[in-house]
């Protein structure tokens, strides 16, 4: 699910199967799980286009992080933001 989490209460789902988007490798690809962020910001990852299950590939690490959306389009993301997008990755 695609909405703010407390930071003090993860889920074990999130522990076990997903990992924040600043640590894929660059070209490396994965599916959005969720985020631990505020409402707002979720509100506005979700405009973006980082959505429940979109597929991201990692263009470049760093600031800003940049992502490719479903082969679609690229985005930036301040690497604080990028942290606390949790995503599955492609086996």
């Amino acid at each position: 699910m695609f909405e703010a989490q407390s930071s003090t209460q993860p889920t074990a789902q999130i522990e076990s199967k997903s990992i924040p988007l600043t640590q894929l490798m660059r070209g490396q690809t994965g599916r959005i799980d969720c985020t631990q962020s505020h409402p707002d910001e979720c509100s506005m990852l979700r405009a973006m286009g980082l959505r429940p299950d979109a597929s991201v590939q990692m263009c470049r690490l760093g600031e800003p992080c940049i992502v490719s959306l479903s082969g679609a389009c690229r985005i930036g993301l301040a690497k604080d933001i990028a942290s606390r997008v949790m995503v599955r990755i492609d086996d």
